[in-house]
């Protein structure tokens, strides 16, 4: 090949097209091999040399400016080679490589040169090598497999100005950024030649410099390496930026929210983050940024390796993937398959690899009872969701009830975008050639796509045409384009254009993008759309009032208004603490039924069962309770109905997507209505309250006399003490003591404050008198009771009791009568006369 190389004069090589010349330059000998700019300006290149743009600039034509940086794959025991037209220029012109752990090992500033046109066609010295004209590199034999970083420097920030023809002698500035030549290649481990395909790059920022722009362009040739192990063979037809970005990725620009792609171009080049996959940051899961080589790939690279990349790791030569989906599946949004509520479904499918996808959603009645969908996206490899709202395309959502359907979903394959940045000039479109991957000298397709209806119309040169050449269907912003050809218009744009301003391109981002398709995947649905209105009708206690051991039944109504019947819908009854359940009762009335008999869960004091409830019907539950030691106050009960999943409630369906029905009220506060639900209603009109009082009675003789013996007139001192010993103030209190006069006036001692209220704890105390008769004498003891009411200030009931005495008496004591046994006891000591026979007289003496 060597001898064949030299027979081919150079008028016979400016008569071969671009193809045939590189398909010459691969078969060549491994041991002239270089990487880097001979590839772009091979001898007898027509058009323009494009410098390397090599610092890190914050310039909007170049978003996303490295130094340099180019990725270099060897294998332990093989040699790096480095060299570039800057070294030894001054300034800040260097070389770096740093291992596969990222250490910096080679820093040189000198060493390296690529002196002039003729050496760089030469191509790099063997280690050891004196071949004529050819470049002294810097070496570096790797001990580690893996890849390596490169990075050249420029030996200043200015913009490269001056223009050079792409073969023709040039020198290298030393006032610029711009690198003239560059070269990374790898020597095998025996040092007898180069090994090609190994060398690669994220991102180019180059520039033609400003002379004459629209006379001609860059012509460089690059292959670019997918992922999924597609190739595609790019070439840049004599485009002229002057000073632009190119770079390869999966998904182009892109929505910030989702990460989708928008298959669109910008009217920008600033202001991009989020808007698009920076190439200088690792991929994830949705975006890739594919990889550019000055060759064809090398066929021994691995799938994935470490090294001083993005991340640390990188995938790299992947057996090719057809973009193939399988399991396509509806879910609704909560769950339950095949059916769907307001919030929509998930369509479901798993991915042979990343890539964006559609899915068409269609009805297979005839006539058509719903207008088709389609949706678009990046999906993921391996298991996707893809959000569906349950609408149609006319944004109208489908019918309630069941409806057959069919969901086709598609994946696209080998995806990728050339976005550029800052192209002024595309006069003859470039062309992109998808590789054979069974044979890469032939070619599978030409065909791209773009959409430049975001971009505003240029003041000088012409527009693309057409506009909007996207493959997506009109609801998605396409014109659903089977592609044009990129050797017949490979997005053109610039003709007639001159100078740098007013440009179409001028401080654009520009995408083209191109794909395979794989086969589509269809499964045949009946998708059930279901709609009830379910509500809790009412909550009706038989009381309303309870003390403490008081039993209360609640009648709970739970109904549906349709239109959908509904199985297996929660209900709930919330009963508060100091309740214990004693009985329930269901009623389905004929239509009803519970698919899960009612439980009642001790620690939530909640009731809980499941429903069938078809359209129209209404149920009934009678649910017995016991007050054990509930708090003082209202007594607040709840019932609730929830939708199961995947039910429209039109009241009580939550907006937010991925949350499914666990709660009434998550369901009703987020309705996104502003008017409230019947899901939920509570009934708290009963009140408990546990009101006790005492009334003790203590009396106490006053011996006036002093005799120690009671007579009429004396008196007993009465103490009466009311105390509050409930949980619930009192109110209107009421003393009567029929001994003392009926009802007492008299104003008691208080223990907590002066108010007419007895409050919880609070203690009244009466001190009253009471004049013995000769009755009371006759009797030697003085029985009595006295009463007292009050008013409870939580229920308004009356309650009444009766005193009790200070001390009781117990049978044996004195004065002790069984049939007064709760009565007050003053026992009073009287004159005794002892009289035997009256008829007997006495002798006075």
């Amino acid at each position: 090949m060597r001898k064949m190389r030299e027979y081919i004069n150079k008028k016979t090589i400016r008569r071969l097209d671009g193809l045939l010349f590189l398909v010459v330059m691969l078969l060549g000998s491994l041991d002239m091999r270089a990487e880097g700019s001979r590839d772009l300006h091979p001898s007898g290149k027509e058009g323009r040399r494009a410098y390397l743009r090599a610092y890190k600039s914050t310039a909007e034509n170049y978003p996303f400016a490295n130094e340099g940086i180019h990725y270099v794959y060897v294998k332990s025991g093989e040699t790096i080679t480095l060299a570039s037209s800057a070294q030894g220029k001054g300034g800040n012109a260097r070389m770096r490589l740093y291992d596969t752990k990222g250490n910096l090992v080679v820093n040189e500033v000198t060493a390296g040169q690529i002196p002039n046109r003729v050496s760089e066609l030469a191509g790099p010295q063997l280690q050891g090598g004196t071949v004529a004209n050819r470049y002294t590199p810097v070496y570096y034999r790797a001990a580690v497999s893996g890849i390596y970083r490169v990075e050249f420097v420029g030996p200043a920030t200015a913009e490269p100005g001056t223009s050079v023809d792409a073969d023709v002698n040039w020198t290298q500035p030393v006032n610029t950024s711009g690198i003239m030549a560059w070269d990374v290649s790898v020597i095998n481990t025996a040092n007898t030649g180069f090994i090609p395909g190994r060398v690669y790059t994220n991102v180019l920022n180059l520039s033609n410099g400003t002379a004459a722009p629209a006379t001609t362009g860059f012509y460089g040739v690059l292959f670019t390496l997918t992922k999924d192990g597609y190739t595609y063979r790019v070439n840049n037809n004599g485009n002229n930026g002057m000073y632009f970005t190119f770079m390869v990725n999966n998904n182009g620009f892109i929505n910030a929210s989702t990460g989708d792609p928008l298959y669109k171009s910008l009217n920008t080049t600033t202001n991009l983050n989020g808007r698009v996959h920076s190439p200088n940051v690792a991929d994830n899961a949705k975006q890739i940024t594919h990889k550019m080589f000055y060759t064809l790939p090398a066929a021994d690279l691995p799938a994935t390796s470490q090294g001083a990349v993005p991340g640390g790791t990188t995938w790299l030569k992947n057996p090719v993937v057809k973009p193939d989906v399988k399991d396509v599946q509806l879910k609704g949004a909560d769950g339950t398959p095949g059916q769907i509520s307001n919030k929509g479904g998930l369509v479901e499918f798993s991915a042979a690899v990343q890539g964006s996808y559609t899915v068409v959603i269609e009805s297979t009645d005839t006539p058509a009872s719903f207008v088709t969908r389609t949706m678009a996206g990046t999906a993921v490899a391996g298991f996707n969701q893809v959000s569906w709202d349950g609408k149609d395309g006319a944004g109208n959502p489908l019918p309630a009830g069941s409806t057959p359907a069919k969901i086709t979903v598609q994946l696209q394959g080998a995806e990728v975008h050339f976005p550029f940045f800052d192209m002024e000039y595309n006069k003859n479109g470039f062309i992109l050639e998808l590789l054979d991957h069974n044979n890469l000298n032939n070619v599978v397709s030409d065909i791209v796509y773009w959409n430049d209806i975001d971009v505003a119309n240029p003041t000088n040169g012409s527009a693309s045409n057409p506009r909007n050449n996207s493959h997506l269907p009109a609801d998605l912003g396409g014109v659903d384009s089977n592609g044009i050809s990129s050797k017949v218009n490979g997005h053109i744009w610039g003709i007639g254009g001159s100078g740098a301003n007013g440009l179409f391109g001028d401080l654009k981002s520009i995408d083209t993008w191109t794909f395979i398709k794989g086969e589509a995947q269809t499964t045949v649905v009946f998708v059930f759309v279901s709609e009830a209105d379910l509500k809790i009708t009412s909550v009706t206690p038989d009381k309303g009032s309870l003390r403490k051991g008081d039993e209360i039944t609640y009648t709970v109504k739970v109904g549906n208004d349709g239109p959908s019947d509904v199985t297996g819908s929660t209900f709930t009854f919330k009963i508060p603490d100091g309740f214990d359940p004693v009985d329930m009762v269901f009623s389905g009335n004929g239509c009803g039924a519970e698919s899960m008999q009612i439980e009642y869960d001790a620690v939530t004091h909640t009731y809980t069962s499941k429903l069938d409830l078809p359209d129209g019907c209404e149920i009934t539950y009678e649910i017995k309770v016991k007050a054990t030691d509930p708090e003082t106050g209202s007594v607040e009960v709840e019932a609730a109905i929830l939708r199961p999943n995947d039910v429209t409630d039109p009241d009580a369906t939550n907006t937010n997507q991925g949350v499914p029905p666990t709660d009434a009220h998550y369901e009703c506060d987020n309705n996104g209505l502003s008017v409230p639900c019947n899901n939920i209603k509570t009934n708290n009109v009963v009140t408990y309250s546990n009101p006790e009082f005492i009334l003790i009675k203590d009396g106490v003789f006053n011996d006036e006399s002093g005799n120690g013996l009671a007579r009429a007139g004396e008196t007993i001192t009465y103490t009466l003490t009311l105390k509050n010993t409930g949980d619930v103030n009192l109110a209107d209190i009421i003393l009567n003591d029929p001994l003392l006069g009926g009802e007492i006036t008299v104003i008691p001692e208080k223990s907590i404050n002066a108010d007419d209220i007895l409050d919880v704890g609070e203690t009244w105390t009466y001190k009253l008198e009471y004049t013995l008769t000769a009755a009371d004498i006759s009797s030697k003891g003085v029985y009595n009771r006295a009463n007292a009411g009050a008013r409870d200030t939580i229920t308004g009931d009356d309650i009444e009791k009766e005193s009790v005495p200070a001390v009781p008496l117990q049978p044996g004591d004195p004065g002790y009568d069984p049939y007064k046994p709760d009565h007050t006891y003053v026992p009073l000591k009287v004159r005794s006369f002892l009289i035997t026979n009256p008829m007997i007289r006495q002798r006075i003496k």
